[in-house]
């Protein structure tokens, strides 16, 4: 799937800057209007001004913003490379922010963080393609994301595949409560006795502390409810006694928001896509991860979804992402999006 012909000689471009982000407007937790873009712009991009060009939007994780893909994971000169080397052809590629005042929005719709879902499929995508020479249709727009951006890149391919066609998940999150998201978290029991907003770590140092700022920020995402100060949150888990018991209609608004739940209302909707992928690493810390993953692979094969899901050797959670994106997600999309042009 190589490039015909001579290989561009310089590199591709980064542009940084801040757009507007009309669909965040109203929220209750303080987070900006207007938010941070990262854009690889290929290396053709300026020396050939009619050329249009094949988007994919990268989400990145909890806790992270959108530096961890520049930065990090060096995604300049990683794209730079794969398209010297013939082993992708030029693409746009975009990297938004979605850390907000909770360290992450799940990129989902939500009457406290705002509507992060519609920021992307709607705000972002109009911006980029009134703005850049981009193929501006559904079969040429791809999306991935690692950990809460396999989820949210999973969601927003699920609700809106006439926007985009291909998707590609990184050891996602929060895929169904199961392994450490649910009651056998002794997290959930310490999230439950907090007071304020201020008490959460905003540098967890340990899983006990990752996972109170998770269930706090997932659940102002899944159960967001604006008359509950301080975290304007229904928690999926009550107290009684000391034990936890579930809250059986927070667990129906969670279901709502998490791909496990989702397929069979989605499957014309995941038919339609060109391209699924999910992945995670055999060494995965996550146990919710493994389980989820795992399930929503099987429900997709029982449903006859066409779709890709590797468990790939010696990963943890964060140790193998960009040797990923090099092996598997660049070529993947590289393979499925429509460029445009004959190969």
């Amino acid at each position: 799937f190589g490039q015909q012909g001579t290989q561009p000689a310089r590199g591709g471009r980064l542009v940084e800057l801040t757009i507007p982000a009309p669909s965040i407007k109203g929220n209750l937790v303080g987070d900006p209007t207007e938010q941070r873009i990262a854009i690889y712009l290929p290396p053709s991009y300026d020396t050939s001004p009619t050329k249009r060009y094949p988007t994919l939007y990268m989400l990145h994780g909890f806790t992270s913003s959108n530096s961890e893909f520049i930065t990090s994971m060096s995604l300049q000169s990683l794209i730079d490379d794969l398209i010297k080397s013939g082993k992708i052809r030029e693409m746009i590629v975009v990297a938004p922010n979605a850390r907000n005042a909770y360290l992450g929005s799940f990129y989902g719709n939500s009457v406290v963080n705002g509507n992060w879902q519609d920021y992307i499929y709607k705000d972002l995508t109009q911006y980029v393609d009134a703005n850049y020479r981009t193929i501006s249709k559904a079969e040429s727009r791809g999306i991935a994301g690692h950990s809460m951006g396999g989820f949210g890149a999973m969601m927003l391919a699920m609700k809106h595949p006439d926007v985009f066609s291909v998707v590609y998940s990184l050891s996602p999150c929060c895929f169904g409560v199961e392994g450490d998201i649910s009651s056998e978290n002794p997290a959930w029991l310490k999230t439950l006795r907090l007071t304020s907003r201020e008490q959460l770590s905003q540098t967890p140092r340990s899983f006990e502390e990752f996972f109170q700022l998770a269930f706090v920020a997932s659940s102002a995402a899944f159960s967001p409810n604006p008359s509950r100060p301080p975290f304007f949150v229904d928690f999926l888990y009550r107290e009684r006694d000391g034990h936890l018991e579930r809250d059986e209609s927070v667990f129906a608004r969670w279901k709502t928001k998490m791909p496990l739940y989702l397929v069979d209302e989605n499957k014309e909707n995941l038919l339609k896509l060109h391209g699924i992928f999910v992945d995670y690493g055999e060494k995965e810390e996550f146990t919710h991860i493994r389980i989820a993953a795992g399930l929503f692979s099987k429900l997709l094969s029982e449903r006859n979804i066409p779709h890709v899901f590797e468990v790939y050797p010696d990963g943890d959670h964060r140790s193998r992402v960009r040797q990923r994106l090099e092996t598997r997600v660049f070529p993947f999309f590289n393979e499925r999006l429509d460029f445009g042009i004959p190969r």
